[in-house]
């Protein structure tokens, strides 16, 4: 064999050698360097997935066997065969767990608050076909909702002349709501209107700080079709049935109040509460142990109910001039009589804030400030009650004031401070 020959065989696998060393050196660089780079991604990538599985293994299991043995340990017997699954209901009455810690609340009550009885589970009719609406009745041991829900009394030192305010529209503005929940003395009371959203933890901070809630049934005002109450107002143009109804249907949408009235929202629903219909009303809040407070200045009302009637309705409309003014005549009826009941309504900011200032003045005055129910002692016929809280005499009882009252507002209200005349209970013969 020739010397060409032998050295043949030798060229073939000198062709990737020749590929090889064809590269340019950053070329060779480079190769190396991102071939590499790739094998130790892949080996990390493999130790990474097998460390994963093997941790997840041990967190699988260990929660499983913890429940069991902390429920062996605390029971103290031998667990069941096989061992029950650990549930949250098992969980929460195990007597090693502590009991859950209720929220804590939006309001701060002062020093020395009294709070008012939130609903009792008892003094609830539950209404069919409405889960969790309630009708209000009385308790099992005759027990009423105009004292179980009243507010505290303060102290009335001898000869001091009493006011009682109630502002009205509560629970429409959370706002506002919450700022006079917070800022006014709790002998402040609230009016809630029958088509307020139901804000529990308004109404129970309400309570909490020691301010007593009546409802504000809608019924027809003497300026209907002009104002309107809604499609569940009272009317005395209505049949019996459909006000009983309307009627249980605003009493059901809310708990714990003292009573209701017929201030709404800046009216005062006065065509119905003077009409011979709403004795039937007077004698359901009677039935059911709750106050009526008559929003009406000068009105007479009908009905066997307890409760009492408004000296004055503010105009919450005006400006803090007009606000101060209202609250000097206030006092001075109040000093003339020995008690006045202002009802103020719909709460406007400015009303908040010169209330607010405004009871910061009364003890100097010779006023102590109570709750609305605490003047609410009296029947249609002006018989005084013996029941509920004690009353501090003030010089002789008071007469309805008729001829003092402010001038009727007419900026967006009808709440008016006179009398008007309750609709004829016949039609007029011609």
């Amino acid at each position: 064999m020739s010397s060409p020959d032998m050295h043949q065989p030798s060229t073939a696998p000198d062709v990737p050698t020749g590929l090889w060393r064809r590269l340019p050196p950053s070329g060779r660089l480079f190769v190396r360097f991102w071939g590499g780079a790739s094998l130790l991604a892949l080996l990390g990538a493999i130790g990474l997935q097998e460390w994963a599985a093997l941790h997840r293994d041990r967190l699988t299991v260990a929660p499983r066997a913890q429940p069991v043995v902390a429920q062996n340990a605390a029971s103290n017997a031998p667990p069941p065969a096989p061992p029950p699954t650990a549930t949250p209901e098992k969980a929460s009455s195990s007597p090693a767990e502590a009991p859950e810690t209720p929220p804590a609340s939006p309001f701060n009550a002062p020093p020395g608050t009294i709070p008012v009885a939130l609903p009792q589970a008892n003094m609830l009719e539950p209404v069919a076909g409405e889960p969790g609406h309630n009708l209000p009745k009385r308790g099992p041991n005759g027990e009423l909702p105009r004292k179980v829900y009243a507010a505290a009394v303060p102290a009335v030192p001898p000869g001091n002349a009493r006011i009682a305010i109630l502002l009205d529209g509560f629970g429409l503005s959370d706002d506002l709501s919450r700022e006079a929940v917070q800022d006014l003395p709790s002998s402040v009371s609230f009016a809630i209107p029958a088509y307020a959203p139901a804000k529990t933890s308004l109404f129970d901070g309400a309570h909490e700080l020691g301010h007593e809630i009546f409802l504000s049934l809608p019924m027809q005002p003497s300026t209907a079709p002009l104002d309107d109450e809604g499609p569940k107002a009272l009317g005395y143009d209505h049949s019996s049935k459909a006000d009983q109804d309307n009627l249980n249907w605003s009493l059901s949408r809310f708990d714990g109040y003292v009573g209701v009235t017929n201030a709404f929202s800046g009216l005062d629903g006065d065509a119905y509460a003077q009409s011979p219909d709403f004795s039937m009303v007077a004698q359901t809040l009677d039935q059911r142990g709750l106050l009526y407070l008559n929003a009406t200045p000068g009105a007479q009302r009908i009905g066997p109910v307890m409760g009492g009637d408004a000296t004055l309705s503010m105009d919450t409309n005006a400006d803090s001039t007009g606000i101060d003014g209202q609250l000097a005549h206030l006092v001075e009826l109040a000093k003339k009589n020995g008690t006045a009941i202002a009802i103020a309504g719909p709460m406007r900011p400015v009303l908040l804030q010169r209330l607010e200032e405004w009871t910061h003045t009364l003890a100097g005055r010779g006023i102590t400030l109570v709750p609305v129910s605490s003047l609410c002692n009296r029947t249609s016929n002006g018989a005084l009650s013996t029941e509920g809280h004690p009353v501090t005499p003030v010089g002789p009882v008071p007469t309805p004031v008729k001829d003092t009252p402010s001038p009727a507002s007419h900026h967006g209200s009808a709440v008016t401070a006179t009398p008007l005349p309750p609709p004829d209970a016949t039609p007029a013969s011609p």
